[in-house]
């Protein structure tokens, strides 16, 4: 698997700025950190709630003395988190998986470790990804185990998270082209760190700024209540929110018995400043890397469709000690089926040179992880390469805000189970953890998007995804809106429940009606006439619900069989379309659905639609994550997924405005 590299970080590798600014960002040397592992577990027969109270207690006993007492270890259901416990990046990893912990989000200091177990085969599959919320770095690649022993989970499971735990440090501030730097280890006072780190390691980076409209998270705690992460002074300190440092390491030198290290920093040496700072930049962080010695493939692509090369169209050489206009031989990799070879393994670090004649040479320092292909963007013209990356970073932009919206209606979705089980206390954390989630996601993709908008470079279509981001931002809010009279709701409820005068069927009445408008803020309207007669029988002599009933079955009736056609296409056979080519097809039919249902009026569809709607960004970017643009087929269908992506994002529009004068 090929490295991952933040695409907002690649941009802002293009313009970069002077030194860095004050005040020193805090080290946290006497911090101790918070290692959650949150399991997710798919339902199988063999994942029992006592498998799953084993493979918790095996983790802590794994993982609690390698962290020893730099901090402290819990382990918890990912419905647990959900319910009350989850920041932002455990609300994106419920609705998207492990590609969620890419995008950038407030620091939140809680080291966040994923784990899937799922049965296939009669094997115990498991997977593995982390997120550090002290520099907002993931860990390159997800680790994937299998075993047939269920008493080999706990252990097996508790190395690979451990393998990528990844110490964390900050950097003491640096001129802008530093080549060394000296970094403090996040708890480094509170025991030793030598077992953590020694020379020769490799540490990635991340680049800290102050939020300049927003309010650091709440502090995290672990599962007894207690404060992990304090913050200094009586006033919030502001949000910080990373981005990440691409193609720039530090390799360790020497490490101190007072818990630093001096590092060299590797960078390319196309790029004026090492470290640039600018408005609001606070400094950096960096988190150590899980390196190897291996031999490494380079795949080279280029272009706005990110075609691989297909011939030697350049030439490669990488070395482990930095990099030099002294050309070695061995240190040439060999191009075999589209890919460069090395012939030789190189140890933690590769400082990759890509030559074009005499004429252009682009450096690249990566990690060494493993055999498996790295990816390059080289381009041949330089405006090229600035529009691809610019493009690419709204693209993310646009999956990133996609994501945004998965997380929030899977919130949506558990509520209202929570509500109809009357669990409402668990249904108001889980509101409450949604909204904070949701409105974080709001600030820091709405940031994001007006530095994007800033920029100087002309890319076609670009106005069109900004639009389409825009409105997926503007859905996020308006959806968070009516979350917040659910949660109103869900108080008084909570409220009300601890009160003996307070009659039983009058609270339930009440938590009907809050699930009620949650279902039809969503469009499911079968849901809410089945929650209305249950509000019915609670209160028989109510006429006002009966009334309600009516007018929302005489709104839900379709109009004509040409419109309950219309109606099932969009709500569940487009859904379903699950290829680039079958969707191309669709978009006739879409729009010629969408047009029966605007003639007939049909909110309740449209509402339902724009959930369906909202999660399409994401689904479209992984039909073609894995498209090889040199193959005619391949290439044929990344065409169809611009037009596509065209032609849905007008229909959301127009759903939207025809909401709007309902």
């Amino acid at each position: 698997m090929a490295p991952r590299f933040g695409l907002a970080a690649a941009f802002l590798l293009i313009a970069v700025s002077p030194g860095l600014a004050q005040p020193r960002l805090d080290a946290e040397p006497s911090g101790p950190c918070l290692w959650r592992v949150v399991v997710k577990t798919e339902p199988h027969p063999l994942l029992t709630a006592s498998f799953r109270a084993k493979l918790s207690r095996d983790l802590v006993a794994a993982l609690q003395p390698s962290i020893g007492p730099l901090g402290a270890v819990e382990v918890i259901d990912l419905d647990d988190a959900l319910a009350g416990k989850a920041d932002a990046v455990v609300q994106e990893f419920a609705g998207k998986g492990f590609a969620a912990l890419d995008g950038a989000r407030d620091l939140t200091g809680v080291k966040t470790h994923f784990l899937h177990v799922a049965m296939r085969d009669g094997q115990y599959r498991l997977e593995s990804r982390q997120h550090d919320g002290f520099t907002g770095l993931a860990s390159p690649v997800v680790r994937k185990q299998s075993t047939r022993s269920a008493e080999l989970v706990g252990r097996i499971a508790g190395l690979m998270i451990d393998r990528d735990f990844g110490l964390t440090g900050t950097l003491d501030p640096a001129a802008a082209n530093a080549t060394e730097v000296t970094v403090h280890f996040r708890g480094s006072k509170l025991g030793p760190i030598d077992r953590l780190v020694k020379a020769g390691d490799v540490f990635a980076l991340s680049r800290i700024s102050r939020a300049a409209n927003r309010a650091a998270p709440p502090p995290a705690r672990t599962a007894t209540g207690k404060i992990i992460a304090p913050p200094p002074g009586s006033e919030p300190p502001p949000a910080l929110t990373p981005a990440v440092h691409s193609f720039t390491l530090l390799k360790v030198q020497t490490v101190a018995a007072d818990g630093s290290a001096h590092c060299a920093v590797i960078r390319s040496p196309n790029y004026k400043a090492t470290l640039p700072g600018g408005a609001g930049v606070l400094g950096y962080r960096c988190m150590k890397l899980n390196t190897m010695k291996s031999a490494i493939a380079v795949r080279l692509i280029s272009g706005a469709d990110g075609a691989a090369a297909s011939a030697p169209i350049a030439n490669v050489r990488a070395a482990e000690t930095g990099f030099t206009t002294k050309e070695d031989p061995k240190d040439y990799l060999d191009f075999r089926d589209g890919l460069y070879r090395s012939p030789r393994e190189l140890a933690n670090i590769a400082c990759i040179t890509v030559a074009l004649g005499k004429t252009k040479a682009e450096h690249f320092p990566v990690p060494v992880l493993g055999p498996e292909p790295i990816t390059l963007r080289f381009e041949l013209n330089p405006e090229a390469e600035a529009r691809a990356v610019y493009e690419r970073s709204a693209i993310a932009l646009s999956t990133r805000a996609s994501d945004a919206r998965i997380a929030q209606f899977g919130a949506f979705e558990s509520i209202g189970k929570l509500i109809k089980v009357r669990k409402n206390k668990d249904a108001r954390d889980r509101a409450r953890a949604a909204f904070e989630a949701a409105d974080a996601s709001d600030k820091v993709l709405t940031e994001e998007l007006q530095e994007l908008k800033k920029q100087d470079i002309k890319v076609p279509g670009a106005d069109k995804l900004f639009a389409a981001i825009e409105r997926q931002l503007a859905a996020l809010r308006t959806d968070n809106s009516r979350l917040t009279g659910t949660l109103k709701e869900l108080e008084a409820v909570v409220g009300k429940e601890g009160d003996a005068t307070t009659v039983g069927s009058d609270l339930q009445a009440q938590t009907l009606n809050a699930r009620i408008n949650l279902l039809l803020a969503g469009g499911d309207v079968e849901e809410a006439l089945t929650a209305l007669d249950q509000l019915a029988t609670l209160a028989p002599n109510d006429p006002s619900i009966k009334s309600r009933k009516e007018k929302l079955e005489a709104e839900w009736k379709p109009k004509s069989p040409e419109h309950a056609k219309a109606r099932e296409y969009l709500l569940k056979t487009w859904p379903a379309v699950a290829t680039i080519n079958d969707l191309n097809d669709s978009l006739a039919p879409l729009r010629q659905a969408v047009a029966v249902c605007t003639k007939a009026g049909d909110r309740h569809a449209f509402r339902r639609l724009l959930v369906i709607l909202g999660g399409f960004p994401t689904k479209l970017t992984d039909l073609i994550k894995d498209l090889d643009p040199n193959a005619d087929a391949d290439r044929k269908a990344l065409g169809s997924a611009k037009v596509i992506r065209d032609v849905v994002s007008k229909v959301e529009q127009d759903v939207i405005e025809f909401l709007k004068r309902e």
